[in-house]
């Protein structure tokens, strides 16, 4: 039996790294993105392509909401999405200003920089099969932000 590759999708924006997965075979079950500009382009741009809405909706809510209130929720979300030997997978890309060498450059102390924090101790929280943090070469680049990862 063929095992079917879901996405779990954080820090979404409107949707282009998820149709990027899409595209080569995932299915994005669960989108989560706090700005509501960036939500209202996605779902619009998801209608107008005539896609599929994600199985588990959209989330327009702070990621650290998922330590919190709605834990339960992305809990039951995950063990729904492992069914049928699923690989269930998270993508993302926190804010980068904080590490970015063209940036703030505040590492781990930004305002951005704790929330690229949080989706790692969600990652590891959650144990995603597999998982993407996709951000800025300052991130690895520099010497204390290394230090931190």
């Amino acid at each position: 039996m063929h095992k079917k590759l879901v996405i779990f999708s954080f820090f979404s924006g409107s949707g282009f790294l998820d149709l990027g997965f899409e595209k080569s075979g995932y299915e994005v079950d669960f989108v989560n993105e706090l700005s509501t500009s960036f939500m209202n382009a996605y779902v619009y741009s998801r209608e107008k392509m005539k896609m599929r809405s994600p199985k588990y909706g959209y989330h327009n809510t702070d990621i650290s909401e998922y330590f919190n209130g709605l834990k339960k929720d992305l809990q039951e979300y995950i063990k729904d999405a492992r069914k049928n030997n699923s690989l269930m997978g998270f993508i993302g890309g926190p804010p980068c200003p904080d590490f970015s060498v063209g940036g703030k450059n505040k590492g781990k102390d930004g305002g951005n920089g704790k929330l690229s924090s949080t989706y790692i101790n969600l990652i590891v929280e959650m144990s995603p099969d597999f998982f993407l943090f996709e951000n800025v070469k300052g991130l690895w680049r520099t010497v204390r932000h290394r230090a931190f990862y």
